[in-house]
């Protein structure tokens, strides 16, 4: 029983600490994933007598641009109607992931009814619009729409010395952001998979104090591939960017996706994982990993030992038990004889009791 007892602490105590240390080492760290598809339906004319003609010959073209782009992750089609379409992959997806996003943003797009432009852009990665002409309208060279989200990677820890939160970095400088992301079209932007950039927060802030790297990924629509013409959309891209608010502190991570009709660009920050020893040296965390442990292991003990206890009184109250029923048959037994004997040799009847 004692053995029992010790494994089953031991096999506490392992499970507790594994789950801290992975715990303090990131390797559990909960994420999660932003999910969106964002419509802009452009408003309707007022009177167009050509709009039961024209979304004829647009819902054939909607039903076939996912398996025209799905191979190379782009295309763009035309109706003799009049009618436009165009659709992109971001980065390099395997072609049934590019089809099947395509697909669903497609069904979406179906839903704007008489507008003779829109888009529609999807978390899974891919844009498609529709258009009544082969050039970008006023409206699309201007739209931008910017979701952004994140979360606290490693929690703040209260200062033993006295008793704040720390400060958080928050800001980029938002020119030198707007440069980076320029640069991408001369690598690569208008090209199939896009193109990155990974740098150091401390080159975009000058009041980043964590490690946090900072990624940049752009993509330019290839019909609007000319470098100068994609450097721009991505400074646009840039500058609807939120300058403060991403915690450059090295405790948070930040994306923030810039969707546009002619680019996307994409914004994120991430932290190297946390050793261990980071957090020893925090008394407070350390103090109260080290009671937790110490808690577990005085339980498990106490239990043990009630146990064992419980355990010797049963075994001791049997024994005592069938020893005084031992001492009872061997009395009858004696007994039995000595009033049989009496009663063969004075024929008399002589009662016992033990």
């Amino acid at each position: 029983m004692a053995s029992a007892c010790a494994l089953t602490t031991i096999a506490i105590l392992a499970a507790i600490l594994f789950y801290v240390l992975l715990l303090l080492s990131r390797t559990m760290e909960l994420r999660f994933a932003a999910s969106y598809a964002m419509v802009d339906c452009a408003p309707p004319p007022s009177s167009d007598d050509g709009a039961a003609a024209f979304r004829g010959t647009l819902l054939p073209l909607l039903a076939a641009l996912p398996a025209a782009a799905a191979p190379t992750g782009f295309a763009s089609l035309q109706s003799g109607g009049g009618a436009f379409a165009r659709g992109l992959c971001l980065g390099d997806p395997a072609p049934q992931d590019c089809l099947a996003c395509l697909a669903a943003a497609a069904k979406k797009l179906a839903g704007c009814g008489a507008s003779r432009r829109a888009g529609v852009w999807r978390s899974e990665g891919c844009f498609l619009a529709y258009a009544d002409g082969n050039t970008s309208s006023a409206h699309e060279d201007a739209f931008r729409d910017v979701i952004s989200f994140g979360e606290e990677v490693y929690p703040a820890v209260i200062s033993v010395d006295d008793g704040t939160l720390p400060s958080y970095p928050n800001c980029f400088d938002t020119r030198a952001l707007v440069a980076l992301a320029q640069s991408l079209a001369g690598r690569g932007a208008a090209n199939s998979s896009g193109a990155r950039v990974v740098t150091d927060a401390a080159a975009l802030s000058s009041n980043a104090t964590g490690k946090n790297a900072v990624k940049l990924r752009a993509q330019c629509a290839r019909d609007r591939a000319a470098a100068a013409e994609c450097a721009r959309c991505l400074g646009d891209s840039a500058r609807e960017v939120r300058a403060c608010g991403w915690g450059l502190d090295g405790e948070h991570e930040r994306v923030a996706d810039v969707l546009g009709y002619n680019c996307f660009l994409r914004i994120e920050t991430s932290v190297p994982p946390r050793p261990v020893a980071k957090y020893v040296k925090q008394p407070v965390v350390f103090a109260l990993c080290a009671a937790i442990l110490l808690v577990l292991v005085v339980t498990a003990v106490i239990a043990c030992v009630r146990k064992k206890r419980g355990t010797g009184n049963v075994a001791a109250a049997a024994a005592s038990g069938a020893s005084s029923v031992s001492r009872l048959r061997t009395c009858s037994q004696y007994y039995s004889g000595v009033h049989s004997w009496l009663t063969v040799n004075y024929q008399s009847v002589i009662r016992f009791e033990c």
